[in-house]
């Protein structure tokens, strides 16, 4: 008890030191890698205090970077974007923290490297997510309001550390590290969700869409992180709960839906998609259509892979399409569009009634 009094005395003595002897951006950067140096302690001397000793440096670097996210002031802090104290600031304590729960996992373990694991994990999304408000506000990371681009990097960031964290976890099994990627796993559905679908969609704030073609914001914000939750939840398939990777399934789901719907939107509107530009009869009958054909993919994604998820979802957004046949398209349409509009569902749900009888024969044959 006496040594670990000492040393924990010795511990709070050296941070009060970096705090009194430097400027705020190299207090917070000495703060994080000092870390590095109980931790290293452990090697010879096993006491379990070094490891809590470790924990005091990672809460002292996150009260300060509470305190001013900037790390040296508003003012002082670089436009240049990357390279400037927000690398420093975040960085290495996001490094140091990482080495130290390399080396107390190899030593005393215990509380402390999960502690480690996870300020690491933390700085290392902090350092990327300022970097990038940084680089998107010109220098300043303190006003303005997230836009739809910004926020799909955000999320793109989540869905990103939660694949790498799944990963580290499968070389060397954490609890830090299994709960950490279902964590940023679940906060990216909650961002899509809201800010993706209702907040920053494009549909309510009319923002512009871009004027290239392809590579505009849709691109970025639905079809990349589409991807991405797609990608994720088939890794994770074998890894994490199911819950998990059905909760990814249907958010990538839903991401591709709003693409190709809001894409479909783009082409009849132009850069501006705002809802209160109304509909057109052409427009109106194109999504009919585009659901039709997104809900036969999705049956047939949801077969090839076995996903009952992705099979209910098919049958949703099928009935959504029949539903606006019946009870928008035929007092919207005229002629040959609404004609078109009834001959395309009954061909698509005579064409489902037919894949699903020769899948019911096939399984017959096989039982």
């Amino acid at each position: 008890p006496a040594v670990s009094f000492a040393l924990a005395g010795a511990g709070v003595a050296a941070l009060l030191m970096l705090h009194m002897a430097f400027g705020s951006g190299w207090t917070t950067v000495l703060l994080g890698a000092a870390a590095v140096v109980p931790a290293l302690a452990t090697r010879w001397r096993s006491y379990p205090v070094l490891g809590w000793i470790a924990v005091g440096t990672a809460v002292a670097v996150l009260g300060r970077v509470a305190f001013d996210p900037t790390i040296v002031g508003a003012a002082a802090l670089s436009r240049t974007p990357v390279f400037n104290w927000l690398l420093l600031g975040y960085g290495v304590p996001a490094l140091a923290f990482g080495f130290a729960a390399w080396q107390l996992a190899r030593t005393t373990n215990g509380r402390p490297r999960l502690a480690m694991e996870a300020a690491s994990a933390l700085f290392a999304l902090l350092t990327v997510a300022m970097l990038v408000r940084h680089a998107m506000h010109g220098g300043v990371i303190d006003t303005g309001p997230v836009t739809l681009a910004e926020q799909a990097i955000y999320t793109l960031i989540a869905l990103g550390a939660g694949a790498i964290l799944v990963a580290i976890d499968m070389r060397s099994p954490s609890s830090v590290l299994r709960y950490g990627s279902m964590a940023a796993g679940v906060v990216s559905a909650g961002l899509i969700v809201i800010q993706h679908f209702a907040v920053l969609n494009p549909l309510v704030t009319d923002e512009s869409t871009g004027t290239i073609p392809f590579f505009n914001l849709l691109f970025l914000a639905y079809l990349l992180p589409a991807i991405a939750a797609g990608g994720l939840a088939l890794y994770v398939r074998d890894k994490r709960p199911r819950w998990y990777a059905a909760m990814l399934a249907l958010i990538a789901s839903l991401l591709a839906f709003a693409y190709a719907t809001l894409s479909v939107r783009r082409l009849f509107k132009g850069e501006f998609i705002g809802l209160w530009s109304g509909l057109g009869q052409l427009e109106t009958y194109t999504y009919s259509a585009l659901w039709l054909v997104i809900g036969v993919a999705l049956l047939t994604a949801g077969v090839w892979l076995r996903s009952q998820l992705l099979r209910i979802a098919s049958a949703v957004l099928i009935a959504v399409a029949v539903v606006k046949v019946f009870l928008f398209d035929m007092s919207e349409l005229e002629g040959v569009l609404r004609a078109l509009s009834f001959i395309g569902l009954g061909a698509v749900l005579i064409g489902i009634g037919l894949f699903y009888q020769r899948l019911l024969t096939r399984a017959a044959r096989e039982g």
